[in-house]
C-alpha cells in the first residue's frame, strides 16, 4: 500500500514542532540582495517583472511538503517563467543551512519558512532578512500587516495547531473544550496524553496549565490516561479505538483518516489553540530576491492561504479548509523554557503521570 503524502506530511510537521527551539548563530557576509529589490512604492506589475527576469526561486520551509508543493505549482501557473524550486527539512537543518549561507555570504535559498521563533527573533535583530515589499506585507491587501509583520522583517505565515479528539464510536457525546477530558467515563486508559520530552511539548502543558488552571494537568493525570511519544500515534490509536479521546492531536493527520470513513472527530478549543506559528523570511543572501519577495506576497493572501494551510492556522480569516486564525494561537516563550525549567516540569509531569 502506497504511503499517504499527507501523514508523512504530518510527521515532518509534528517532529518541527518538537525541534521548536533551535539555538541561534550568526555573522557574516551579505549579499547587496536589498538593492536589487524594487522599492515597496513600485507596482505589482514591476515586481512581477522583476521576478520574471530572475527567473526561479528556492524556498527553505518546515511546513508540510504536499500543501507546500501545491503553492509552487500554483505559483509558477499564475507567473509563468518563475520556477520554484521547495526544500523541506525540520527546523533544526534548516537553520543551520542557512547560517552556513549567511557566514560565507553565497545564498542558495531566497525565503525561509520556519517554526523556530528562538532561530528566528536573534537573526531577525543581526538584520539578516529584507523589508517586505509586496502589498500584502504592506498593508494594502487583505493581510493585517500590523498585526503579523514583526520587527526585524519576519512575517506571520500560517500555523501548525494540536487539539483535542475523540472516537465517535466510543465517545459519541463528543467534546467542546479541554475540561471534557476529566469526564468520570473516561478515566481509567480512555484517553492518550503526550509524554513531554521536548521543550516545546513542556510549553504545552504549561499553556494547559495557563488556560484551564494550574491544577488541570493533575486532574488530567487522575484519570490514569495512556501515554504516547507523539500526536501520530495519539490518532492512530484513536482511530482504532485504543482510546476514547487523545489531548494532542493533529487536524492534518485525522481529517484524512475522517474522509476515509475512521470514527474520529475533533474541536478548536474556545480559548485559542496550542501549536507553533510559521514565519517567513526573505533572506538578506537571496540569490533571486524578487521573486522571494513575489512568493511571499503569494503565501499570504487568500489563494496561498487555502493552499498552504488545510487543516491548520491561516492568517487571514474565512480560508476554506482551515481551522483557527494565528492571532488565536499560542505563541512559545523560549525565555521561559530554559533547560533547568524544562527539567523541572519534566519531573513533576513524571511524578503525576507515571
Amino acid at each position: 500500500m502506497r504511503p499517504d503524502p499527507r501523514r508523512r506530511g504530518a510527521l515532518l510537521i509534528l517532529l518541527s514542532i518538537t525541534a521548536l527551539l533551535a539555538t541561534a548563530c550568526g555573522g557574516g557576509s551579505d549579499t547587496n540582495a536589498e538593492s536589487k529589490v524594487v522599492p515597496a512604492s513600485a507596482s505589482m506589475d514591476e515586481l512581477v517583472a522583476a521576478a520574471k527576469k530572475e527567473g526561479q526561486i528556492t524556498v527553505y520551509s518546515a511546513q508540510d511538503l504536499t500543501s507546500l508543493n501545491n503553492l509552487a505549482k500554483a505559483f509558477e501557473a499564475k507567473y509563468p517563467g518563475i520556477d520554484v524550486k521547495t526544500v523541506r527539512g525540520v527546523d533544526g537543518d534548516l537553520g543551520v543551512k542557512v547560517e552556513t549561507e549567511f557566514n560565507s555570504g553565497k545564498g542558495i535559498a531566497d525565503m525561509y519558512v520556519s517554526a523556530s521563533l528562538s532561530w528566528v527573533k536573534p537573526q531577525a535583530e543581526a538584520g539578516r532578512f529584507l523589508t517586505p515589499v509586496g502589498p500584502e506585507l504592506t498593508g494594502k491587501g487583505a493581510y493585517d500587516a500590523k498585526q503579523y509583520v514583526h520587527k526585524g522583517n519576519y512575517f506571520e505565515t500560517n500555523s501548525a495547531v494540536l487539539t483535542f479528539g475523540w472516537n465517535t464510536e466510543l465517545h459519541p457525546k463528543g467534546l467542546t473544550d479541554y475540561t471534557g477530558l476529566l469526564d468520570p467515563s473516561l478515566a481509567g486508559g480512555k484517553i492518550g496524553v503526550v509524554e513531554p520530552t521536548a521543550p516545546s511539548l513542556v510549553d504545552f502543558y504549561m499553556w494547559l496549565e495557563e488556560t484551564y488552571g494550574a491544577d488541570f494537568v493533575k486532574k488530567l493525570a487522575a484519570q490514569k490516561p495512556r501515554i504516547y511519544p507523539s500526536a501520530l500515534p495519539m490518532g492512530e490509536a484513536l482511530q482504532s479505538g485504543e482510546i476514547a479521546a487523545g489531548s494532542f492531536v493533529a487536524p492534518i493527520a485525522l481529517d484524512p483518516a475522517k474522509e476515509k470513513g475512521a470514527p474520529v472527530d475533533y474541536r478548536m478549543p474556545p480559548k485559542g489553540a496550542w501549536g507553533a506559528r510559521y514565519y517567513g523570511m526573505v533572506l538578506s543572501t537571496a540569490p533571486h530576491p524578487n521573486a522571494g519577495q513575489l512568493f511571499a506576497n503569494f503565501m499570504v493572501t487568500a489563494k496561498g492561504q487555502e493552499l498552504i494551510t488545510p487543516s491548520a492556522g491561516s492568517v487571514l480569516p474565512d480560508v476554506p479548509g482551515t481551522v483557527i486564525t494565528n492571532d488565536k494561537v499560542r505563541i512559545q516563550d523560549p525565555a521561559k523554557l530554559t533547560p533547568d525549567a524544562v527539567a523541572a516540569y519534566q519531573k513533576k509531569w513524571k511524578s503525576l503521570f507515571q
